[in-house]
């Protein structure tokens, strides 16, 4: 009996030393109205790797990427080929709590240096070459994850996030004065979106 409590214990202390994590999700509910109507999500997912510093407490550093593909419906079918590519660079801070020697959840912030790069018609003719614009987003994640076997440093997980990028989406980003059909009002708004995806962690340090 006493040596089965301690095997429980030891599970639930389960604490790795680092991992390489691998995100793929796609992007929904975007927000502003103006970035919803004109863009649809394809894709939001990253690669980094994380340190535990003290007993689940992480910190880690990684680049991700976003991407959206202009609404050929939008604007009157004026928008043209092209999308909205958001590549990025971060810093992470979370929390991962092993509740068996399997399971565990992760909660957690990255955040970081973005490059907003809208590529469509309009700013081809009119700059000659994509729209970019410099800001820098946060996305809080929670992360539900288990191990492919007990002690296997693989493991998958349920990932939910909420990126926000701190720059309104305006007609600038089409290179025109406004949006045909829609409201200034439409445009305001830091840009966001919720997003759903799988991930990938390989564990360092399995204790």
């Amino acid at each position: 009996m006493t040596q089965n409590k301690k095997s429980c214990a030891q599970g639930f202390s389960f604490e790795p030393k680092g991992s390489f994590t691998l995100d793929i999700g796609i992007p929904l509910s975007e927000k502003n109205y103006a970035f919803n109507y004109v863009l649809e999500g394809l894709f939001n997912g990253g690669i980094g790797y994380q340190y535990n510093v003290y007993e689940g407490i992480t910190v880690g550093i990684g680049a991700k990427y976003a991407f959206f593909i202009n609404d050929r419906f939008a604007l009157n079918s004026t928008v043209g080929k092209g999308g909205l590519h958001i590549p990025s660079v971060f810093l992470k801070v979370g929390y991962e709590k092993f509740t068996t020697d399997r399971f565990s959840y992760t909660f957690s912030m990255r955040g970081g240096f973005s490059k907003m790069i809208s590529i469509n018609d309009s700013s081809k003719i009119n700059l000659g070459k994509p729209y970019t614009e410099n800001t820098f987003f946060v996305e809080p994640q929670l992360e539900l994850l288990m191990t492919t076997d007990k002690n296997d440093p693989n493991a998958f997980s349920l990932i939910f996030g909420y990126a926000i990028y701190f720059s309104n989406y305006r007609p600038e980003y089409l290179s025109r004065e406004n949006f045909s059909g829609l409201n200034k009002e439409d445009s305001e708004g830091v840009t966001r979106f919720f997003s759903f995806g799988f991930g990938y962690r390989y564990y360092f340090g399995l204790n």
